[in-house]
């Protein structure tokens, strides 16, 4: 029964998406969907692509085995951080600048093919270790679920995405996506209650005398308190400019649709994670001797709630792995044709030979991510850090650098994402072969990430803006997403009431929703114990 209603549901996910492919006439549509995107739809994207397979497998089998506490105080809210930080400073400020994607605006304020092409590879680079976590967590819950070889489940699964992507584009997701979230908000308020209310508030505080350690920050491995700041600000830094959230707000229809996005986001981003890690601890209270810690959110759903139940909660834990892996799909794709074949060769494609081009680039990443994927080379968690500190130590100094600094330019740009990604790298792997001790478990990321700072300001100044890069400095500047917003609304007849009317609806959800996050975390404080 489990088996079939999670079928069933998956199978209206495609459909919808398929469906969808009507709506799609130009790239706009395939894109950014024509920046017609409400609250809700921006919001259920958003959400869903926030939980994904390293949430309810990775991190959550870290919870199961190490404590709640270790991740979710930590890197949960480090992630809200960074959330909060790609929706209201990154994706608001590409957006008012006109970008459709990321690459968009390394070419927009540098107009310099190799820092776009160097800005393309890394993001090529980092959403298919992205990509891979996702396909290795579908892999491990269908043969689990199906009896069938993780292998071929690999390969079906792959070709199935591919058939969802390449039709709908980014339209087809952000539907799909929004119907999703409401599955998988089913976790966080049906079965995670559920889970926890069989294990007992005083069962979970309770381990901590057989687990010592496991509801520190420390965890039952008892890691250094210099790794758990460091994880705290690796999640920060990497959800701040990775892709698959900051390309969320392009389809945003407006200003004020991104503010309300941004508050009602506040709430679901930890609540959706927290619970899941909570629910780990239950499961591990119900069933301490799970030998692979990824399969412990599955062994709960399928072992300690009803048949129809756990049918919706393989299928949410499908769909987040869905709603993730179709954005890699989408956006390596697009950057594959439009953004780096037509920058690199200087050719201009039509929107015919544009969308062709982009499907042609899904199937390509999609052999790749297929491969890597059976091969699996590391644990769903460790490979999630690798791949967003790509982003971390690649963009971020220069995303930064470039909103707020007139002397940044494009030599400072090809410095930093170059030596602060091969830093990563070779430090990653000297400490990771003991060969560079480091002092209070600090991660290489904070290493590299002070490397690419500090060759961004030494080559900044060493070398000098060219004009353009100066006049479109300027321009930003002059340039918002509040004031294009204004300027538009106040362009209708009632205008200046529907403009009071939007911020009304804004200040009533910040207070609604401000309530509603002292309820549910004074009562889970209060419960765990920690009055």
């Amino acid at each position: 029964m489990a088996v079939g209603i999670m079928i069933g549901v998956l199978a209206l996910y495609v459909g919808v998406g398929l469906a969808l492919v009507k709506v799609i006439k130009t790239e706009d549509d395939f894109y950014t969907m024509g920046g017609r995107g409400s609250t809700v739809l921006i919001v259920g994207t958003l959400a869903a692509t926030y939980l994904s397979a390293t949430t309810l497998l990775g991190i959550a089998g870290q919870s199961y085995t190490e404590g709640p506490l270790v991740i979710s105080a930590l890197g949960s809210f480090g992630a809200w951080v960074g959330t909060l930080l790609a929706v209201v400073y990154v994706g608001r400020k590409m957006k008012a600048y006109g970008c459709s994607t990321m690459p968009d605006f390394f070419d927009k304020r540098f107009n310099n093919k190799w820092v776009s092409v160097v800005a393309i590879i890394i993001m090529i680079v980092g959403l298919i270790g992205y990509g891979v976590i996702q396909f290795i967590g579908a892999g491990i819950v269908l043969s689990e679920v199906t009896g069938v070889d993780y292998r071929i489940i690999v390969i079906i699964f792959t070709i199935a995405m591919l058939v969802f992507t390449a039709v709908g584009g980014m339209y087809g997701i952000v539907v799909t996506d929004t119907m999703m979230f409401f599955t998988m908000l089913m976790i966080s308020v049906v079965i995670a209650p559920i889970l926890i209310g069989q294990a007992g508030f005083d069962q979970m505080k309770n381990l901590a005398e057989t687990l010592p350690g496991y509801w520190s920050i420390a965890g039952t491995e008892d890691r250094h308190i210099g790794w758990s700041i460091s994880q705290f600000l690796v999640w920060i830094l990497f959800f701040t400019c990775i892709p698959a959230l900051v390309s969320r707000i392009f389809p945003a229809k407006n200003d004020f649709v991104i503010l309300k996005v941004a508050i009602i986001g506040i709430f679901f981003a930890p609540f959706m994670q927290i619970t899941v890690f909570l629910a780990a601890a239950a499961v591990r209270v119900l069933d301490p001797n799970i030998s692979d810690p990824d399969y412990a959110m599955v062994i709960g759903f399928l072992d300690y709630t009803p048949p129809a139940i756990a049918g919706i909660g393989l299928a949410a834990l499908m769909a987040s792995i869905m709603s993730t892996a179709s954005t890699l799909f989408v956006l390596v794709g697009f950057a594959l044709s439009r953004d780096l074949y037509e920058r690199l060769f200087d050719k201009k494609l039509n929107t015919k030979e544009s969308l062709g081009a982009a499907r042609i680039g899904q199937i390509i990443v999609g052999i790749v991510v297929c491969i890597i994927t059976i091969i699996r080379p590391s644990a769903i968690y460790w490979i999630s850090i690798y791949a967003g500190s790509i982003f971390a130590v690649g963009w971020l100094p220069t995303i930064v650098a470039s909103f707020e600094w007139r002397r940044m330019n494009s030599k400072a740009a090809l410095a930093s994402m170059i030596l602060g990604v091969t830093a990563f790298v070779l430090v990653g792997e000297a400490i990771r072969f003991n060969w560079l001790p480091v002092p209070e478990g600090i991660d290489a990321l904070m290493i590299s990430l002070v490397i690419s700072v500090g060759a961004l300001i030494v080559a900044a100044f060493l070398t000098k803006p060219n004009e353009y890069e100066l006049r479109y400095y300027d321009t930003m500047k002059s340039t918002s997403m509040a004031k294009i917003t204004l300027n538009e609304f106040m362009k209708r007849p009632d205008g200046l009431a529907q403009i009071k009317r939007q911020y009304k609806q804004i200040y009533a959800i910040a207070i609604i929703m401000t309530i509603i996050t002292i309820g549910v975390w004074g009562y889970l404080f209060f419960m765990l114990g920690f009055n």
